[in-house]
């Protein structure tokens, strides 16, 4: 049991520290930099259950909560979980929630539930935006998803197939028991 336990824990760790190297993988394109973090959220999502994916994310905002540079651009700080961009952040719990949910039904739609988590990631982030950066609504979507979309989609394509990857290997999803 503990023995178990102290597996989860350390997987835990281990997903937190893949968010944290792939915030910091950035794609420079014109107007808006992208990072590989959402790709790791879609992927430890589909390899593991949703508790190891909420201790995971718990443990990587954490981590910039207490200064550790691990968000995107190697920032940390209350500043960024409540500024502008807080809401992309904390809406990677929903995000893993909806993935781990819908991919439950069946590896045909591990697609599906990373399309749905991602978008989900985007809208709440927008709303967020919405309210931390004094935007009209039309103004704080249009800001907040659309640049996003074509992105969000594909990785989010690629963590469904990554993920199957990975999860044929595993032979089950990774779990914090």
């Amino acid at each position: 049991m503990a023995k178990t336990r102290i597996r989860g824990i350390i997987y835990a760790a281990q997903l937190a520290i893949l968010l944290a190297i792939s915030a910091q993988i950035i794609i420079p394109l014109p107007l808006i930099p992208f990072t590989a973090q959402t790709l790791a959220v879609g992927i430890l999502a589909t390899i593991s259950d949703i508790r190891l994916s909420t201790w995971a994310i718990g443990g990587y905002l954490l981590l910039g909560l207490v200064g550790l540079p691990v968000f995107a651009g190697g920032t940390a700080g209350l500043g960024v979980l409540f500024g502008p961009s807080g809401g992309y952040l904390w809406a990677f719990f929903v995000q893993a929630w909806l993935i781990s949910l819908v991919n439950k039904k069946a590896d045909k739609y591990l697609i599906v539930g990373n399309l749905v988590g991602a978008f989900s990631q985007l809208v709440i982030g927008a709303i967020w935006l919405k309210f931390t950066s004094q935007l009209g609504w039309q103004a704080a979507l249009t800001a907040g998803i659309t640049p996003f979309l074509i992105p969000a989609v594909i990785k989010a394509v690629l963590a469904a197939l990554i993920g199957q990857l990975l999860l044929r290997r595993l032979r089950e999803p990774l779990q914090l028991r």
